[in-house]
């Protein structure tokens, strides 16, 4: 192994940075109040099952150089201290990361700083990308949508960047990064780049996904849209207010990700070589378009909005006009109604004997006349 990368080189600082400790395996951020910078614990709000996510962390290792491509799992991390690193660029990504003692050991292999072991085990971070000594630390959210529920899933990745190798951390996705596992198998130009060209391909990766989910935004918009024009209801109104969170959860994700890939093309660190920074400068123009259709996506849903407020209002409209019609048209029957209830002695028509019938005769006309009238006006 490289000289920076040996286990029994530990300097110092990295000894005082991992005296933090670790509570509980999985927590929320609340849990984290009042303890000291760099503690080592699982963070996620989603209240997973921990021992069973346990079980299920795994950590592959791949290997590559111009001729030669090798994978293979292990379950300890002390073995990453035995891999022949000398020759070939390593790639090693971590799934599973409620098995704390392994991002641990991890860490203390490859003297990472506790505060970056800390934002690998947070899957509440922001995505960012910051530049160390002697390596390049990279967090991007995974987005997908459950077309069942409706609703944005993420999934934090986290890379570290050296020379010769490349770490990732993922929640639970094991296969997430297979495109860019069969591309080194195939063994294409990507195996003859280093570390920054697979950290530029996990990143592409990422970012292209993020279309899929524009997509699902475009498709579920334009089927409420159609509904509302035909159906203004309270369900749909419920819908506007679910796209309208699940479009800003989106955003918060996606937006970041412009600064990551601007700071990348601009890097200064001797990581990333200057072919790669071009590459992340079309990265960072397909996040730009991406953010735009969300923006767009945002004003649609506004007038979609605006449209469902319309419908109401007319459907009001029509109600309140048939009711008026109903109480214009009763007004002179009961103006008749009332002067005939009155019982007066002196009423000549009183003792009429087709008085009942003329008066029923009359209601009809003034009735038919009403309504003849309306449908001339287009009131109905």
């Amino acid at each position: 192994m490289p000289e920076e990368l040996k286990a029994d080189q530990k300097s110092e600082d990295f000894e005082n940075d991992t005296a933090a400790v670790f509570e509980t395996p999985v927590a929320k951020e609340s849990d984290k109040v009042g303890l000291p910078p760099g503690t080592l614990m699982y963070v996620d709000d989603d209240g997973k099952d921990d021992q069973t996510l346990k079980e299920k962390s795994t950590i592959r290792v791949i290997q590559y150089n111009e001729s030669e491509y090798t994978e293979k799992t292990i379950q300890n991390a002390d073995d990453i201290k035995a891999l022949n690193q000398t020759d070939k660029t390593t790639w090693i990504h971590v799934s599973g990361l409620w098995d704390v003692e392994n991002v641990i050991k991890i860490g203390e292999i490859f003297q990472i700083n506790s505060l970056v072991l800390e934002d690998i085990l947070n899957m509440e971070q922001r995505p960012k990308t910051e530049d160390y000594e002697n390596y390049l630390f990279t967090i991007i959210k995974q987005i997908r949508f459950d077309g069942e529920i409706k609703e944005i899933k993420d999934s934090q990745v986290s890379i570290v960047t050296f020379e010769k190798v490349v770490l990732s951390f993922c929640e639970d996705e094991p296969h997430i990064f297979d495109s860019v596992t069969d591309r080194l198998k195939k063994k294409g130009k990507m195996i003859k780049y280093g570390t920054d060209y697979l950290t530029y391909a996990m990143i592409d990766m990422i970012v292209d996904h993020y279309l899929y989910v524009v997509e699902f935004f475009d498709e579920w918009l334009d089927n409420v849209e159609k509904r509302i024009i035909k159906n203004p209801d309270k369900e749909g109104a419920e819908e506007i207010n679910q796209i309208r969170h699940e479009l800003s959860s989106f955003k918060k994700e996606v937006w970041p990700v412009i600064t990551i890939t601007e700071k990348m093309e601009k890097s200064e660190s001797s990581l990333i070589k200057k072919p790669t920074r071009i590459l992340f400068r079309d990265v960072f123009d397909h996040v730009v378009r991406i953010t735009d259709s969300i923006e767009n996506d945002h004003e649609i849903l506004t007038g979609v909005y605006d449209l469902y407020t319309t419908g109401i209002s007319n459907r009001l409209n029509d109600t309140m006009r048939i009711l008026t019609v109903i109480s214009t048209i009763f007004i002179p029957l009961t103006f008749i109604a009332g002067i005939y209830g009155m019982n007066f002695t002196n009423m000549p028509e009183l003792y009429w004997e087709y008085g009942y019938y003329a008066c029923l005769a009359l209601m009809a006309v003034i009735l038919v006349g009403m309504l003849l009238f309306f449908r001339n006006k287009k009131w109905i």
